[in-house]
């Protein structure tokens, strides 16, 4: 099997983010992290680019508003045009409340599938899975991925200078 890259183990936040500091100094790009609540420090560190996730809500609550508002418009003013009680056919008060609902139905669905596409799922297997140390039954543990296809990396060196940083354990993650 190839390898994939090394994890590194790391008993508390300040260590790992130490840690991925210390390595993207040293000159390394393809690293991820992975840790049992969020850490700000570490999207900057990484240069984890910000979401585009709302623009996305955004773009599917307008889509999904108009979509519906311009349904009922069509179906009252061409379709099937009833005049009711002498108001007009295009009586826009009552319309905006269903094209509102169904924005929201719109920015939902948005959110639901870009959130999908923005993690890469559905993605029923990880190689970083395959480290023994990576476990949720270990809880509260940080952990460091260098991965093999880095630039800098060079197995050896790399697992010293993960060790040099503080990694309790520093493990090979096959591919």
């Amino acid at each position: 099997m190839s390898l994939y890259g090394l994890m590194a183990v790391f008993a508390d936040p300040e260590a790992l983010v130490e840690a991925a500091r210390g390595m993207r100094e040293r000159g390394y790009r393809r690293m991820d992290a992975f840790s049992p609540f969020p850490m700000k420090e570490l999207d900057e560190i990484l240069e984890i680019p910000p979401t585009r996730l709302p623009w996305a809500v955004l773009a599917g609550g307008i889509a999904g508003a108009a979509l519906v508002y311009t349904l009922i418009w069509y179906s009252v003013e061409i379709d099937y045009p009833i005049n009711v009680g002498g108001r007009p056919l295009h009586s826009w008060p009552p319309f905006v409340v269903i094209a509102f609902e169904a924005g929201i139905l719109g920015a939902a669905l948005a959110g639901f599938l870009g959130m999908l596409a923005a993690n890469g799922l559905p993605r029923y297997y990880h190689p970083v899975f395959n480290a023994e140390s990576f476990t949720y039954a270990r809880g509260g543990r940080f952990y460091l991925l260098v991965e093999a296809d880095d630039p800098k990396y060079r197995k050896g060196v790399t697992r010293g200078q993960l060790t040099r940083l503080g990694a309790e354990l520093v493990e090979e993650v096959e591919a």
